[in-house]
């Protein structure tokens, strides 16, 4: 794409495969727990754990909670609202904490389209979430080794849509507007902000059933290689 230099990611669910990671060792939860003698089936705390949590993350994003309200107060939630025994949340909120970031996996292609991009392009990832956790999951994944910088919410003191933490990516990046391309999978705090910003944007749909304002979007990782 002509005048690009730097591309800019989303990491979960752009690159790190968040849904196989997190339903994974929600699996390892129920089961060390023995969760099943309570009634509760998996795919109920599978979903009842994304209900919780996607509430929250709206509430992070938008600033009206902070990172540590998600760490101490998530799994009792989730918990609370399985009908299951509270005490034992901070059981699974310690281990969800330490190990779904470990889980190596990536979403499809990605590792492919990383291999392309890194001779053409200076690569870099924005994202909300938490340094310790976004760096294991850089780390387990094996490719952190591809980004120059990663800027999270806490480093920036700014959440995605915020223009500040765009500034403060592109700053630390030594990179301009005109020559940056926002890539992530969320209409609102990737594709959105990063407009309002004045990035030019890149919708990395997998589903192909979701709508949003950018310049241009993707169902596969083999598609953006196409078009950068």
């Amino acid at each position: 794409m002509k005048g690009i230099k730097h591309i800019f990611f989303d990491l979960d669910h752009t690159l790190w495969d968040y849904d196989r990671s997190a339903h994974e060792t929600l699996s390892e939860i129920y089961t060390h727990q023995e969760l099943s003698k309570s009634g509760l089936s998996l795919k109920k705390f599978v979903n009842t754990f994304y209900e919780v949590n996607n509430k929250l993350w709206v509430k992070y994003n938008d600033g009206l909670i902070d990172r540590e309200y998600i760490k101490t107060r998530r799994f009792n939630e989730v918990f609370s609202a399985s009908g299951l025994d509270v005490i034992k949340s901070e059981e699974a909120s310690s281990y969800f904490l330490n190990n779904c970031s470990k889980k190596p996996y990536l979403m499809d292609d990605a590792l492919t389209a990383l291999h392309y991009l890194t001779n053409k392009y200076q690569l870099h990832i924005i994202t909300n979430g938490f340094l310790d956790a976004q760096n294991r999951k850089l780390s387990h994944s094996g490719i952190e080794k591809f980004f120059k910088v990663m800027i999270t919410s806490e480093c920036s003191d700014s959440r995605k849509p915020s223009p500040g933490i765009f500034e403060y990516s592109l700053s630390e990046a030594g990179a301009t507007k005109a020559e940056s391309i926002m890539i992530g999978d969320n209409p609102r705090t990737d594709i959105q902000g990063a407009k309002d910003f004045g990035m030019k944007t890149v919708f990395y749909d997998p589903s192909g059933r979701k709508k949003s304002l950018a310049d241009f979007t993707i169902q596969s990782h083999m598609e953006l290689l196409k078009l950068l």
